[in-house]
């Protein structure tokens, strides 16, 4: 979607997307080998309580559903950018995830035919509790 064609507030809701304790694993081996994601005993002792995502795994994971349902598509640019990311509850084996893309800022640059679009990020759990937030930066042309 162009530039112009977007607007503050606009909130775009992906599908829930639930994590499995298999996705949990093989995500974690290859890309963030902590005890508490790869190690069922371990992560049980652990603060957490038992195995729990990757914080970088939730965000992929809900960004993944958010490029499926094509808001941006071919006039999408690349990232600039993620910022605050916050890791705000543990996701574990099971939680379905869905995650809120609202915009935020939007400014043109200079050249007239590109703009930044800042997305506020909440991606929330079956019960709704926000398991992380953050805001990216994305250039769309216009």
């Amino acid at each position: 979607m162009k530039f112009h064609k977007l607007s503050i507030g606009d909130a775009f809701t992906t599908q829930k997307v639930t994590l499995t304790k298999e996705d949990i694993l093989s995500y974690a081996e290859k890309y963030d080998p902590q005890y508490f994601h790869v190690d069922e005993i371990a992560a049980a002792a652990s603060p957490f309580g038992s195995l729990i995502a990757s914080g970088f795994q939730t965000l992929s994971v809900v960004w993944a559903e958010f490029i499926k349902m094509d808001v941006l598509g071919k006039d999408c640019l690349g990232g600039l950018g993620a910022k605050e990311i916050k890791w705000r509850a543990p996701v574990k084996p099971g939680d379905q995830l869905s995650g809120t893309y609202a915009i935020e800022n939007k400014q043109e640059l200079s050249d007239g035919k590109r703009g930044i679009v800042t997305f506020g990020i909440s991606i929330r759990n079956q019960e709704e509790k926000e398991v992380l937030s953050g805001k990216t930066d994305i250039l769309i042309s216009v």
